[in-house]
């Protein structure tokens, strides 16, 4: 159980630099639509690291905007998305719901649901674990608000299998997550995380 854990341990520090990113990455935007014609761009960059910190939220969900329609993968892909969002979401809330959206580790042709040792050892690990990550990385309720703010457009989809790569990122994600991938696999109708290929380098 201890090895399975362990490459959830990279997604609090992979999204803690995506945060303390996102101001930079926004900041541009934010002068070229508020700064008047000619105005004084010195003193918009100067303002201070908590004004534009504290709108990166907003900033982010206007920036990483896409159409769901043209996502990679259709809606197969976008499905495959929207559930590793909330799979990363449920990891840094050390949520042990997030179990349910995993393989199990034992046998990862099926769902953690259907292996209960499994899954008993995760819901009674995997909050402890990630609390311990998260508290470490100083992720606070800021970051938490970025992350929620964060889009991840589609997958690329080849029968039952779907793959997140940096492509899939929004902008502000993008360069955080590097070349790791996320791997999903479907199963009667619903997509679960590969943990054993999670987060992943090509």
């Amino acid at each position: 159980m201890r090895r399975p854990l362990t490459p959830l341990l990279a997604v609090p520090a992979l999204l803690l630099a995506a945060c303390d990113s996102g101001p930079e990455v926004i900041e541009p935007t934010a002068e070229a639509s508020q700064a008047p014609a000619g105005g004084d761009d010195a003193a918009v960059t100067s303002r201070g690291d908590d004004a534009a910190a504290s709108a990166a939220p907003d900033d982010a969900a206007v920036t990483s905007e896409t159409p769901s329609d043209g996502a990679e993968g259709g809606e197969d892909g976008q499905a495959a998305a929207d559930r590793a969002k909330e799979f990363l979401l449920g990891l840094v809330d050390a949520d042990p719901a997030t179990c349910d959206l995993m393989l199990s580790f034992s046998d990862p042709t099926v769902p953690m649901r259907d292996a209960p040792e499994d899954l008993e050892l995760c819901e009674a690990q995997l909050p402890e674990t990630m609390s311990a990550a998260v508290e470490a990385q100083g992720l606070g309720e800021e970051g938490r608000g970025i992350l929620e703010a964060m889009q991840i457009t589609g997958a690329a989809v080849d029968g039952d299998t779907a793959v997140i790569d940096e492509d899939n990122y929004s902008e502000l994600f993008a360069e955080s997550m590097g070349g790791s991938t996320i791997t999903l696999v479907k199963i009667d109708g619903d997509w679960f995380v590969d943990v054993d290929r999670f987060l992943a380098t090509p």
